[in-house]
């Protein structure tokens, strides 16, 4: 299991930097990682709804009310330790986000967000894809080598698409479901049999 030092230590690596065993390391690459890493890391997991990072919460109600003129009933704290917002429940619901509040005229609303997880529980796939990132944006102030950060730009953004298709691959399937829209473009009814 990585640790945020051994990521980012393979990051420096790879652009031919010494690695880390701290970031109050001297030289140009430690402090390069102490400003860089934890931004980085919020930004790539923020890329998708990666199953290792997601969080079910209820959100804590307020006191407080909206301002009348918003049309909505109810405030809601954001989680403190939330990056970005992928659901919020019950489906379908009408809200809108403010700052660090959620208004809503749902009396509790179950949020599905994907938060700053621990390095510990970042799977290999995730952290190659962060460490070709974490490439990327240490080259400029470390080496000041534009080619070498735009190189695993693309490194980073291949690795990230594979490693989010690899999370992906985790949920289960959708069933296909009968459709009007399918049958007259197709000309079939949900029973394979082909209208004349």
């Amino acid at each position: 299991m990585a640790s945020a030092i051994d990521i980012a230590s393979n990051a420096l690596l790879l652009i031919g930097d010494e690695p880390i065993n701290s970031f109050s390391d001297p030289g140009a690459g430690a402090k390069a990682a102490a400003n860089l890493y934890p931004i980085t890391k919020e930004m790539a997991l923020s890329y998708h709804p990666w199953s290792f990072a997601l969080k079910e919460q209820y959100l804590s109600r307020l006191t407080q009310q909206p301002d009348s003129l918003t049309n909505y009933k109810y405030a809601y704290q954001i989680p403190t330790d939330m990056i970005r917002l992928w659901l919020l429940m019950p489906d379908g619901i009408d809200y809108e986000m403010v700052g660090q509040f959620i208004y809503s005229n749902e009396e509790k609303l179950l949020a599905r967000y994907v938060y700053d997880v621990p390095e510990s529980l970042l799977p290999p796939h995730f952290v190659k894809a962060l460490e070709y990132k974490l490439a990327s944006e240490f080259a400029i102030s470390v080496t000041e080598d534009e080619n070498k950060s735009q190189m695993y730009d693309q490194k980073a953004s291949q690795h990230l698409a594979q490693a989010s298709n690899v999370d992906s691959q985790g949920y289960p399937q959708q069933a296909i479901t009968d459709s009007p829209f399918v049958e007259s473009r197709f000309g079939y009814s949900g029973f394979g049999t082909v209208r004349r």
